[in-house]
């Protein structure tokens, strides 16, 4: 960049850098003559490889015989894009106990380099590079060789596929399961109806005689109800079938929960949905990948289920023992189902949570993803609960740069609708 100024009764002008930061600034230091009152010098400023925005402090220096006077002025150097792993699966997902040989393909933004990691242990090998490689066109693609399950027992192999650039690294995980020795196909992962998902037996609804508070987030829109314990909680949404917005910045997330409201200040949270997500090579498309997740885990996909735009999910999520839960996903379009394994959960199931939310993305730091645009308005719709009736209702909208940018409808006979009411993408 070039540096210009105006100076007034100065023999000699020099620049000076006052502020210290890890990248490089470079310009001549040698004092100039400025006799003719003009200025101008070349300055060269580094990468800022953080995700924190910089500011370079400069300082113009003109003299004379007999004084000195300094003028400062800055450079604002933006932060480095943050990665993200936006997708990351394998195919096929579930294996025979001979072994396979699947395909990882995962979609990625911001990324310069891709990482394949290996995170559960197992007797039998499994074959695939480590090397870095680069990704900087926002596709990852890779194979990986299984060995044969010499056990009795059905192993579930963990991976993540590890995204970086000079600033961040992301990771998202994935899954392959293999059955047991001598079978020729792992036992699925869930069918509708076994186990019997439970039905809810309390239907929430602004008319019933509770108060109903009104609250605004940063990040979820929809209803919630507090009260309980709740042993059951259930609801039904729509995928959206229109999203846009800024791919790795930009998210819209439907699910159904326990515990999100969080009245006492706990972090605890059992939820399962569905993310859609800005698809960076195709500007018209999008994708959408189902998930549950237990704080403090990170969500984990589901790649049983395969949901399209506009196919109506159902969630359910209900206690086995003082100490564990089951969760279901459905998706009612295609009759694919997922349920998980009992699940290890405290927390005290005191609210139920039916929400559209713009997602909490954490790598060095937080931050709140912007809401991706969608339509149509999102149907929830067969929500409900089982346990002592709710006390109170909590209709929550989004309000983000001081917009409201999402929108629930009244909650009327278990169902409600979510539009999006924030600015074109």
């Amino acid at each position: 960049m070039w540096v210009r100024g105006l100076v007034a009764h100065a023999s000699t002008c020099q620049l000076e850098v006052l502020s210290s930061q890890s990248f490089p600034v470079v310009y001549s230091h040698n004092p100039k003559s400025c006799t003719n009152g003009d200025f101008s010098a070349r300055v060269t400023v580094g990468p800022n490889s953080s995700t924190v925005a910089r500011t370079v402090a400069l300082a113009l220096i003109a003299r004379n015989a007999v004084s000195a006077y300094l003028g400062r002025f800055y450079v604002r150097l933006g932060p480095e894009a943050a990665t993200a792993v936006l997708s990351a699966r394998a195919t096929p997902g579930a294996i025979p106990s001979a072994g396979a040989t699947v395909t990882v393909s995962g979609r990625l933004v911001n990324a310069t380099s891709c990482q394949l990691e290996l995170l559960s242990r197992q007797s039998f090998p499994v074959v695939f590079s480590h090397d870095l490689r680069s990704c900087q066109g926002g596709t990852f693609l890779a194979h990986i060789v299984v060995g044969p399950n010499p056990t009795a027992l059905p192993r579930t192999l963990a991976f993540e596929l590890v995204a970086r650039n000079p600033a961040s690294w992301y990771a998202g995980r994935f899954y392959v399961r293999m059955a047991a020795a001598g079978q020729n196909a792992p036992r699925p992962a869930a069918k509708p109806g076994a186990p019997p998902v439970p039905q809810a037996s309390i239907v929430p609804s602004s008319s019933l005689a509770v108060p109903v508070n009104a609250q605004v987030s940063s990040n979820w829109s929809g209803w919630a109800a507090s009260g309980g314990p709740f042993t059951v909680a259930k609801g039904t949404f729509t995928a959206p079938a229109t999203v846009a917005g800024a791919p790795g910045t930009s998210q819209v997330s439907e699910w159904v929960g326990l515990d999100g409201l969080s009245i006492d200040g706990s972090n605890f949270l059992i939820q399962a949905g569905v993310d859609a997500v800005p698809d960076p090579a195709n500007p018209q498309g999008f994708d959408l990948q189902p998930w549950w997740e237990i704080l403090p885990a990170q969500e984990t996909n589901i790649d049983s289920v395969n949901v399209n735009p506009g196919d109506t999910v159902t969630v359910t999520l209900w206690r086995v023992s003082s100490t564990s839960w089951e969760i279901n996903l459905t998706d009612d379009s295609n009759g694919q189902s997922f349920t998980s394994p009992p699940q290890s959960y405290a927390g005290p199931a005191t609210s139920v949570d039916w929400v559209v939310e713009a997602t909490t993305q954490c790598e060095a730091s937080c931050n709140t993803a912007q809401l991706a645009s969608f339509s149509p308005p999102i149907d929830f719709t067969g929500l409900g609960m089982t346990g002592a009736p709710p006390n109170s209702l909590y209709e929550i909208k989004m309000v983000q740069s001081g917009q409201e940018v999402s929108t629930p409808s009244d909650l009327a006979r278990g169902s409600f609708s979510v539009t999006y009411t924030g600015p074109p993408h």
